[in-house]
C-alpha cells in the first residue's frame, strides 16, 4: 500500500445545454472554468502534472 494521497477527480464539464445563453455571470461555464483552475492547482501542489492525468467521462 502506498502512503500517496488520492488524485482528486478533475471537475466535470458541463454540457452545453446546461449553459441558458442569457449571458449570465458567473456562468455555469465560470464556475467549471475556476474548479479547474483550482483543481490542477492541487494536483501542481501534490508534485503532479494536470496534463498528464486521464479524463474521465
Amino acid at each position: 500500500m502506498t502512503d500517496e494521497p488520492p488524485v482528486p477527480k478533475r471537475p466535470k464539464k458541463p454540457d452545453p445545454m446546461e449553459c441558458c445563453r442569457r449571458g449570465c455571470y458567473p456562468c455555469i461555464f465560470d464556475y467549471y472554468d475556476t474548479a479547474t483552475e483550482r483543481w490542477e492547482a492541487r494536483v501542481r501542489a501534490m508534485g503532479l502534472d494536470p496534463d498528464a492525468i486521464p479524463v474521465e467521462d
